[in-house]
C-alpha cells in the first residue's frame, strides 16, 4: 500500500504521523519504505536513530521533484508499503504523491488557519481522482487539546462539514508529550510509553485508518 501524508499548511505533525506509521507497520514484520519528500529531512533523520537503537528496521530515502511519482511506483514493487512524507504548500511532490498513493492521510490542527486550507486539498484531491480512481483521502484532527472539557476537535469537525472529497475521521490525536518526544528518539508513542498509553491508542486508531479499519464521517 501506499499512503501519502500531506497538507498545504506547514506544523500540523505530518511527520509525525509518517514514522509513527512506518514503525507501527514494521513491527508487525511488514516491509516498510518512508519516502522521505520535505528537505527538512526528519523522517530520515528519525530513521537513522531508530536503526541506531536496533529497533525493527524501516528504509528511508529522499526524493523530490518531477520524478517522485515514478520513483514511488518502482520503489513500491520492492516493498510492502510505502510511506510518503511530503512537505507543506504548492509543490510538484504533493501533486506527484497524489497520482500514486492508494490513501492520503491529512493532519490539521483544530484552529480556523488550518481549516481554511482544506478547501485546497478538497479541489486537488478531486482533480487527482480523474487519474488515480483508488485514491482517498481523510482527515484527522491532531494536536487537540486534552482537557475534557475542550470541544475544539468536534467543532473543528463540524467547520470541515463542507469538504465534498475528504473524509473528516473521528480520528482524534491530542497534544500529548509521548507523540511529540517520539520522533527525535526514533521511535513510535506506543515504543516510547506502555501500548496502553494514550497516546499509543489514539496512534494506533491512526495505523488502522492508514492501513485497516476505519470510520469516517462525510465524503465519498
Amino acid at each position: 500500500m501506499i499512503v501519502a501524508v500531506l497538507g498545504e499548511k506547514g506544523g500540523t505533525g505530518k511527520t509525525t504521523f509518517s514514522t509513527n506509521l512506518a514503525g507501527m507497520r514494521s513491527a508487525t514484520g511488514r516491509d516498510v519504505l518512508v519516502v522521505d519528500a520535505d528537505r527538512q529531512g526528519s523522517a530520515s533523520y528519525w530513521a537513522e536513530a531508530r536503526e541506531e537503537k536496533g529497533l525493527t528496521s524501516v528504509s528511508c530515502v529522499q526524493k523530490f521533484g518531477d520524478g517522485l511519482a515514478r520513483a514511488i511506483k518502482d520503489m513500491s514493487r520492492r516493498y510492502d508499503d510505502v510511506i510518503i512524507d511530503i512537505a507543506s504548500g504548492d509543490s510538484r511532490e504533493i501533486e506527484g504523491a497524489l497520482r500514486v498513493a492508494d490513501k492520503v492521510i491529512i493532519p490539521v490542527q483544530p484552529s480556523g488557519i488550518d481549516l481554511w486550507t482544506l478547501g485546497l486539498l478538497d479541489d486537488r484531491i478531486s482533480q487527482a481522482r480523474q487519474g488515480n480512481k483508488k485514491l482517498t483521502a481523510h482527515v484527522v484532527i491532531n494536536r487537540a487539546s486534552t482537557n475534557p472539557l475542550d470541544n475544539d476537535a468536534e467543532d473543528a469537525k463540524n467547520a470541515m462539514a463542507g469538504c465534498d472529497t475528504l473524509n473528516i475521521t473521528d480520528v482524534v490525536v491530542r497534544d500529548r508529550v509521548s507523540i511529540k518526544r517520539s520522533v527525535p528518539a526514533g521511535i513510535t508513542a506506543g515504543e516510547y510509553k506502555p501500548l496502553d498509553s494514550k497516546a499509543a491508542l489514539e496512534m494506533t486508531a491512526l495505523y488502522k485508518l492508514a492501513f485497516g479499519e476505519n470510520g469516517h464521517r462525510n465524503g465519498n
